[in-house]
């Protein structure tokens, strides 16, 4: 398959037995696989996410020098971490900028008969996560030449052996609200975008086609949210996933998609999949969205923000002894009537709490 590798027949570790040389690689390869873009190409590093490192509250995301001030409104890492691109991973980003490479990246600049038989070990045991449009851009377009042989770019040699065996594919995008409106306007398009733009809307559109071409891909998970305080319920849903349906036609593919709960005031059957509206043939998993955010001031500082998306009431869940259900329930039927509802359950608290006369 690989005829331009030598087979390095002189080296006793590779003419041992592969069973052998995969029960050492097991060593160094983690569970889950960051791919990212840098100034030097393409990077790998291990997913360190914690439990409840995607809690709305981002309790985890305070410092640990902020144990007794929480939320803490000028805390700086805190405030990052509130508007990190890669969401729930911004521990891993952190990583990133920190440690970087995982251990096995040393094996993989061993030797090119060692390369391929750890990427290939990867594919088959590990989780590869993508985390921003420019890194997922490079796997459709890499997508279509899943030939391995001869490249020039440790990025080309690594994807085309890991493309063609890749089980299980993870990709978590926050993206700015433009960029949504770019993609729900796609169809549309006049041509006069900016070609970062471009770049954006061809790796989005390039994705169903690019994953029918991976073969072995047997499990694909998608996680989106935008990176602004106001309602998830502002993206048009149906836009922008609607042309990865036909992904459901492949009974080998289990595909599953993590999207922020609908705002009941902003949910639109037309833009949105709610319950009363003809459903994504993909199955949808809906989730509490991240209730504090990084604002930026005018003078440029930037501010946590508490701006909390559906059910503002969350809090009131522990403080009453109440199920998440019948907070959501109770909130949703107040925005229905057209009422606020801190202030519908203000008023109910302060009745029920009255003596009886």
């Amino acid at each position: 398959m690989y005829t331009s590798i030598n087979p390095q027949l002189k080296s006793k570790f590779f003419v041992s037995p592969a069973e052998i040389r995969r029960a050492i690689y097991v060593h160094f390869i983690p569970d889950q696989i960051h791919l990212f873009l840098h100034k030097k190409g393409l990077g790998l590093s291990a997913c360190v996410q914690r439990d409840k490192d995607g809690h709305p509250n981002c309790i985890e995301r305070c410092s640990s020098t902020y144990p007794l001030t929480y939320p803490p409104a000028s805390c700086s890492i805190y405030t990052l971490r509130l508007r990190s691109s890669w969401g729930s991973h911004w521990r891993c980003e952190e990583s990133v900028k920190t440690d970087g490479n995982i251990t096995a990246e040393a094996l993989l600049l061993a030797c090119k008969r060692m390369c391929i038989d750890v990427v290939e070990m990867m594919a088959d045991i590990a989780v590869f996560q993508i985390n921003d449009l420019d890194m997922l851009r490079i796997l459709v377009l890499h997508s279509s030449v899943l030939k391995p042989g001869r490249s020039s770019t440790f990025a080309s040699t690594f994807l085309s052996c890991v493309l063609p065996s890749l089980k299980e594919l993870h990709i978590s995008l926050r993206l700015s609200l433009s960029i949504y409106g770019a993609l729900e306007n796609a169809g549309n398009s006049t041509g006069s975008e900016s070609s970062s733009m471009d770049h954006s809307i061809s790796a989005w559109t390039g994705l169903r086609p690019a994953i029918e071409r991976l073969g072995n891909l047997r499990r694909l998970r998608i996680w989106l949210d935008h990176g602004e305080p106001c309602s998830w319920s502002m993206v048009n849903e149906r836009a922008v996933l609607s042309p990865l349906a036909p992904l459901s036609n492949n009974p080998n593919l289990d595909i599953s998609i993590d999207l922020p709960k609908l705002h009941p005031k902003w949910e639109n059957p037309d833009r949105h999949f709610t319950e009363d509206s003809p459903p994504l043939t993909l199955t949808i998993h809906r989730r509490y969205r991240q209730r504090y955010h990084g604002v930026e001031s005018s003078d440029g500082s930037i501010d946590a923000k508490h701006d909390p998306d559906f059910p503002i009431l969350y809090e009131v869940a522990d403080l009453y002894y109440m199920t998440m259900e019948i907070v959501e329930e109770m909130e949703r039927a107040s925005w229905q009537r057209g009422e606020d509802p801190i202030k519908e359950f203000l008023d109910d608290s302060i009745v029920c709490s009255l003596p009886t006369i």
